[in-house]
């Protein structure tokens, strides 16, 4: 089994995360942005160059949690182009293209302004299939008729890879960086225009009485921005997401591929090359997803290790990590304003996150100030789009109920605590009560609650990341029950054994 201190991604092991205070004391501020990661700090940047006061918090590092699980690719398609266009026509698509272009350039700007130390560089994607055959070639025709229709220009050739494509295009002007290193350096250059305080967790927001609360003190503000990938506490958008766990490995190889982003569409892979701060030649892999809560047996990672071993001269150890997906109901993230007035969501980012957190950024940036777009609508948390969203509105809310449920009906493991072996967790019967149950390396045994504290559905164990996952809605945590990433807001309840 993995050790959990594997469990990092490249950008987190080749990045030192910075402290700063954790808020003690209560405040005052303009805006009150929960989340430091890519989407929370480029909002606070543009409020604070509007001359707002802000405070960013977040329960974690700056710059740690899921920004820094990501590829660190940035670019103005999204995934199944083919799929945005038919569910919302070429003219919708192509400004939802436009306003990625936009977010990247904006991003790029702050990289210049500030001379971010984050490895950002301009480069060219290549999407492209392996097969030839009938079904992959007309799902890849679709693909390239889709950005092309959306106004990308396509070049019909391939390159940079150690194996022949099917089939192939390049799109030019897409970017990449180290998203860990790109929050942590914009960070420390906000210092002094913005209060930034990591490991400080927002227990409770007061829309109406305009108050947030810590376990500590108290934050009054005139506007919330939810920038924590699922809004903590309940929330109508959690019910039209699907919510996926994406697996990643950066392998040190003799020879990395071509400088860019190379999506193999067929293999459901996205290969990158990095050069690491220790000099030597990385290949970040990502693929293989899973519903969050519903773990195979076996490690996805392995999957994508025997990947780069049958195509790369692997020359080390791999890191392993997965990142968490929130995929909207009708393919176009959450953005904008909430059922208050004064609170405002950037969620239902899918597998396309980088970028869409710096069109989150302009546009609640642009909503706070009063201002409104021509994306207002579509990318709207209140919107109402039952054609476009009907398949996945029923399929999360199906995998709701079958959890709710059948996860109570199910069977517990038929083992005991005494025979758990260390670094194991199970469900398990404690004086006839369902029991989650882990045993730590040094034999110690931890017991608690399996309801997720969310909406009461049973948590399961993840025994490849040592986590309890909620099937629900996503909520995650600890083997020994604290809260890693909601919409849950607390950890699962400690109980005897």
């Amino acid at each position: 089994m993995t050790e959990p201190s594997l469990r990092g991604s490249l950008w987190l092991h080749d990045t030192d995360l910075r402290r700063y205070r954790p808020l003690t004391a209560s405040t005052r501020a303009d805006v009150l942005v929960v989340g430091a990661g890519m989407t929370g700090l480029l909002t606070a940047a543009r409020l604070a160059d509007n001359g707002l006061d802000v405070v960013v918090v977040d329960a974690g590092p700056v710059g740690g949690r899921n920004t820094a699980l990501s590829t660190g690719n940035l670019y103005a398609p999204v995934s199944r182009m083919a799929d945005l266009v038919a569910r919302w026509g070429g003219d919708t698509a192509t400004r939802v293209v436009q306003w990625r272009q936009q977010a990247v350039r904006s991003i790029e700007s702050l990289v210049h302004r500030y001379d971010l130390r984050c490895g950002f560089q301009r480069v060219t994607m290549q999407y492209g299939v392996q097969e030839r055959s009938r079904d992959a070639t007309a799902a890849f025709e679709r693909e390239l008729q889709a950005y092309q229709r959306v106004g990308l220009s396509c070049d019909h050739r391939q390159s940079g890879l150690p194996f022949a494509l099917g089939h192939a295009f390049q799109i030019p002007d897409q970017a990449q960086l180290d998203p860990a290193a790109f929050c942590q350096e914009l960070a420390q250059h906000l210092v002094g225009r913005v209060r930034v305080h990591d490991w400080t967790q927002i227990v409770d927001i007061d829309a109406a009485a305009g108050i947030a609360r810590t376990p500590d003190c108290s934050i009054r503000a005139r506007h919330f921005v939810l920038a924590t990938h699922s809004p903590a506490g309940f929330n109508l958008v959690q019910a039209e997401m699907e919510v996926y766990r994406e697996y990643a490995v950066a392998v040190p190889v003799r020879d990395m591929p071509a400088p860019g982003i190379h999506w193999i569409a067929d293999r459901q892979r996205s290969l990158r090359g990095v050069r690491g701060t220790d000099g030597r030649h990385w290949l970040v892999l990502v693929g293989e997803t899973h519903r969050t809560g519903e773990t195979p047996a076996t490690d996805p990672a392995q999957r994508l290790i025997v990947d780069a071993q049958r195509n790369f001269r692997v020359e080390g150890e791999p890191m392993c990590w997965s990142a968490q997906q929130f995929r909207s109901a009708d393919q176009l993230p959450y953005i904008g304003g909430s059922a208050h007035d004064n609170v405002w969501v950037a969620t239902g980012y899918g597998p396309d996150g980088l970028t869409w957190a710096g069109v989150a950024a302009r546009m609640i940036a642009e909503g706070i100030q009063g201002s409104s777009n021509e994306m207002d609508d579509v990318l709207s948390p209140m919107r109402f789009t039952p054609v476009r969203s009907a398949a996945g509105w029923l399929r999360t809310n199906a995998t709701v109920a079958r959890h709710m449920v059948g996860d109570r009906l199910a069977a517990v493991s038929a083992g005991t605590a005494q025979t758990l072996a260390p670094g194991c967790g199970a469900l398990l019967a404690v004086d006839g009560k369902r029991t989650a149950v882990y045993r730590d390396d040094a034999g110690t045994l931890h017991a608690m609650s399996p309801l997720c504290p969310h909406l009461k559905c049973v948590v399961q164990w993840n025994g490849h990341e040592r986590t309890w996952d909620c099937p629900c809605h996503g909520s995650r945590f600890s083997a020994t029950g604290q809260l890693l990433e909601g919409p849950a807001r607390q950890g699962l309840t400690p109980q005897t054994l």
